[in-house]
């Protein structure tokens, strides 16, 4: 994801706008919820590791079992703009922590680069209007040969986001062709990458979802005439987000005139991020993030999804609101958010709960590589602000260290490999966590522990305890009677891989029929 508001000086103004009315909207919510102890909001914190006697909860299954696909987890293709980024892809040390991660799919050529990149050339196309102005400049392209060697080192199946902007038909089919020769499966097909962004040539180019919808009714013929087992998705927006309240009625409408006038298509892919109050982003904004933006996309997103499609998360993330980019705004006053093992915890809970949803066939987590803020990052859109999966070895991080996103994803992802049956678990009576964010905007109270079983040949669970205390569980009785628990713990505001001295900590027991979970943790539990 690039931000769109970043790329147009209109849209910069309104969205300025928003962050100050946002902000503040946020910090009025939260002092009347906070103090008013008639609010309903809960009182177990998040800030400081608490108390020491053990909440308790028993768990219980909920909602029906699904079969999840054989390669449902991903991974972005990104960040592959600026020339250091670009080069460390092909650089074997990167590859092979790449492949660590266990990801089932990578998406080609990322996201919004796949919408001004010539797949011949692997550079960015320049014209007037392009996000990637002086972006070619002392950078090595990444070829279609490249990606290949990627798939075929990382056992991945790769997502072809298409670019449907500034490329034809006739030449993407040509890509995807020689993709084939290059040993690359054909399977997912994904038509262009937010082309709902503001920017004045995504409106050249389709006015609004209905034009969009016309135009790629034609793609899908073209493209089903010449791979007729492929998986075809068109790109939509995120209804749940806040920023589709301030950028206009186009973006609000895009959905409603894509499902109406889109033929043929087997699935949406759809973006959801989420943006923790950069005011307030202590401990529980942040580590219960995935699970309030989940609710908020199930909610107001997914519910309005056509029943004849499936939906593909090819992108989320917490994102961290890069004020220090908008013109005029203070840079030092909001610095860069490190990724903390707050935001690593927030995001497990959001892969969980997506791997559990019948109508979510893909969940791809966005991005691969990313570090510290640079002059030419910015350029490029920013870097530190979402999150990734390795450090890219600037401002002094590990290079290709691995983060916290990519600590507890790596166990969850290498789980679900391959295919699995899996069923939500809901903690009754758990604590809760109070979370303030801008995306979505307000303050909610959600359960501390996240948990999802696993049926079947392999029976287990993973769970997850946003609170600062420990909280013992009480085991469904589906689960067999002994089991070994593997607890990855750290401290909350701890930077695995960007601060080489915060590292994960791990360890295993023989749990029967309850366990406690550790304060800040990713537990799994298997048959040893």
């Amino acid at each position: 994801m690039i931000w769109p508001m970043l790329d147009n000086r209109s849209v910069r103004g309104r969205f300025g706008l928003l962050a100050v009315l946002t902000v503040a909207s946020v910090l009025v919510a939260s002092g009347a919820a906070l103090a008013n102890p008639e609010s309903g909001v809960g009182s177990v914190g998040a800030g400081s590791l608490g108390a020491s006697s053990p909440a308790e909860s028993v768990l219980s299954l909920q909602g029906s079992a699904r079969q999840v696909p054989a390669d449902f987890f991903g991974l972005n293709g990104a960040r592959i703009i600026a020339p250091e980024n670009a080069a460390q892809w092909n650089d074997p040390v990167f590859r092979q922590a790449l492949g660590g991660l266990e990801a089932g799919l990578l998406r080609v050529q990322g996201g919004t680069t796949s919408q001004w990149i010539d797949w011949r050339t692997g550079f960015f196309d320049e014209r007037e209007g392009s996000l990637f102005i002086g972006q070619n400049e002392g950078r090595e392209p990444l070829l279609l040969e490249d990606w290949a060697q990627l798939v075929r080192e990382t056992g991945a199946t790769p997502i072809f986001d298409l670019n449907v902007l500034t490329s034809t038909l006739d030449e993407q089919i040509e890509m995807l062709k020689a993709a084939e020769w290059l040993g690359m499966e054909v399977r997912y097909v994904e038509l262009g990458n937010e082309l709902w962004d503001p920017a004045e040539y995504y409106q050249q180019m389709y006015p609004t979802g209905a034009d969009y919808a016309k135009a790629m009714n034609n793609w899908i013929v073209g493209l089903r005439a010449q791979f007729p087992g492929i998986e075809i998705a068109v790109s939509g927006a995120d209804d749940s987000s806040t920023i589709t309240s301030v950028l206009g009625e186009r973006l609000q409408q895009w959905n409603e005139g894509l499902y109406a006038n889109i033929v043929g298509t087997d699935a949406v892919a759809i973006h959801p991020y989420w943006v923790p109050d950069p005011i307030q982003a202590d401990v529980g904004a942040t580590v219960a993030g995935g699970t309030v933006a989940w609710n908020a996309f199930s909610e107001k997103a997914l519910a309005k999804v056509p029943p004849s499609m499936s939906v593909w998360l090819s992108e989320y993330n917490q994102i961290n609101l890069p004020l220090g980019e908008i013109p005029g705004f203070p840079p030092h006053l909001i610095p860069g958010v490190p990724q903390t093992w707050a935001v690593g915890l927030g995001v497990a809970s959001f892969a969980l709960a997506s791997l559990t949803e019948p109508r979510v066939t893909m969940s791809v987590i966005h991005a691969a590589l990313d570090g510290h803020p640079s002059e030419r990052s910015r350029a490029a859109n920013g870097n530190e602000e979402i999150h990734a999966v390795l450090a890219d070895g600037s401002g002094g991080s590990t290079e290709f260290g691995r983060t916290a996103i990519n600590e507890v994803l790596t166990p969850i992802y290498s789980r679900a490999r391959g295919g699995a049956t899996v069923q939500a678990l809901r903690a009754d009576s758990a604590p809760t966590v109070i979370a303030a964010s801008l995306s979505p905007l307000g303050i909610s109270q959600v359960p501390a522990v996240v948990a999802t079983m696993f049926l079947g040949d392999d029976p287990g669970a993973f769970f997850v305890n946003l609170s600062d205390r420990p909280v013992r569980v009480t085991l469904p009785s589906t689960l067999p009677a002994a089991l070994t628990a593997d607890t990855l713990t750290a401290p909350p505001l701890s930077n695995p891989a960007f601060t080489p001295a915060d590292p994960v900590s791990s360890a295993r027991t023989v749990v029967t029929r309850e366990m406690v979970l550790a304060p800040y943790s990713l537990t799994e539990l298997s048959v040893d």
